[in-house]
């Protein structure tokens, strides 16, 4: 399943809540199958609160995945001083970002060379609130069995790999660029299948 949750706008002074409520108003499995949580990029901050979430809800939550993202540690983007004034030098006067493809330019076309491809994934691409990334998601204890795993793609988040792997999680880096999950969906799909056995197993024995 592929959650979609709702944009918020500039009025809203919380913009974590009504995403992660979005998720967890997904209708649950109904054979109670062990569902795995995935996050990618932006979204990799808040797996760990969309996790309780389920949790609370009944799900069998099994894992978690973060994926060439920021690990969760609970501060806000903006944390650094760098990234928030990168934002502040594309902040639109309503407040609004442009859609993140229009942040890097032509560098980012050559994350996906197909380009069918290409404009179905920019399209989806929304102008966000700049206080989107101002709110930092706290971190919330899971019960252990639940496992945790960091997938990077490529040197951009090789930091929060790193700090995954002082943090006990099961980490694995697939040679790809950011959007590497575009590009060779199978073989993303098959490492994330693969992560998830070593932690089951891992946890049998």
């Amino acid at each position: 399943m592929v959650a979609h949750p709702p944009m918020t706008t500039t009025a809203d002074s919380d913009h974590v809540t009504p995403w992660i409520e979005s998720i967890a108003g997904v209708p649950a499995p109904s054979d109670d199958l062990p569902v795995v949580v995935v996050g990618h990029s932006a979204a990799c901050p808040r797996v760990p609160m969309a996790t309780a979430r389920l949790i609370e809800r009944g799900w069998n939550v099994s894992a978690l995945v973060c994926v060439d993202g920021r690990f969760p540690d609970g501060r806000p983007f903006t944390a650094t001083d760098s990234y928030g004034a990168m934002l502040d030098g594309l902040v639109h006067p309503d407040g609004y970002l442009p859609p993140w493809p229009r942040w890097w330019g032509s560098l980012v076309e050559g994350l996906v060379v197909d380009p069918v491809a290409r404009d179905q994934v920019f399209s989806e691409a929304r102008p966000v609130p700049r206080g989107y990334f101002d709110q930092g998601c706290p971190v919330p204890t899971l019960p252990e069995e639940v496992g945790r795993a960091f997938l990077s793609f490529g040197p951009g988040y090789e930091e929060a790999c790193n700090q995954a792997h002082l943090e006990r999680w099961m980490t694995y880096r697939l040679v790809g660029d950011h959007l590497h999950q575009v590009v060779e969906p199978a073989a993303v799909a098959a490492t994330l299948m693969a992560m998830v056995s070593c932690m089951e197993a891992g946890r049998a024995t």
